[in-house]
């Protein structure tokens, strides 16, 4: 006779769940502890404790697993969404509009953070400046100047 794998859910004390939820939902070690429902003064204690469990430390890792297949998913959703965005800035030669996509998708997957940038938006204050030249014709001249135009980007797909 089989014996079924017990679930996690099941083993953990409703405290310990509910540490462990609040704990990956973001919230400080201490702050998951004082949510569970444990004193003020000895959360911080507490919660290093209850990471040491490893049933806890089981679950946390089960919760941060859903938690990344979750992101994923809605990273595929968001993905799929600027797909069409992209194809139609290329059939219209938007070069502008189908970097800005790409910036769009990058960041998505987490390739640009922060105020980075795969457009060249830097170059058109550093021309104000007179520290570098920048075509009038704008993101297409920009890249022949890379050579990309060679290898098919360019503004006229």
């Amino acid at each position: 006779m089989d014996t079924p794998t017990p679930n996690i859910d099941t083993e953990l004390k409703p405290r310990h769940e509910t540490f462990a939820r609040a704990y990956a939902s973001g919230a400080s070690g201490a702050a998951a502890a004082r949510i569970a429902g444990y004193g003020p003064a000895g959360a911080a204690s507490r919660a290093s404790e209850l990471l040491c469990r490893p049933e806890v430390a089981d679950r946390l890792a089960e919760l941060s697993a859903e938690q990344g297949a979750a992101r994923a998913e809605a990273a595929e959703a968001l993905l799929a969404k600027l797909e069409p965005v992209y194809e139609k800035g290329l059939e219209a030669g938007d070069t502008d509009a189908v970097l800005q996509v790409v910036e769009l998708q990058a960041r998505i997957m987490g390739l640009v953070h922060g105020g980075a940038t795969i457009r060249p938006r830097a170059l058109a204050s550093a021309a104000a400046h007179g520290s570098v030249a920048v075509p009038e014709s704008g993101h297409e001249d920009f890249l022949d100047s890379l050579g990309l135009a060679e290898n098919g980007i360019d503004g006229d797909q």
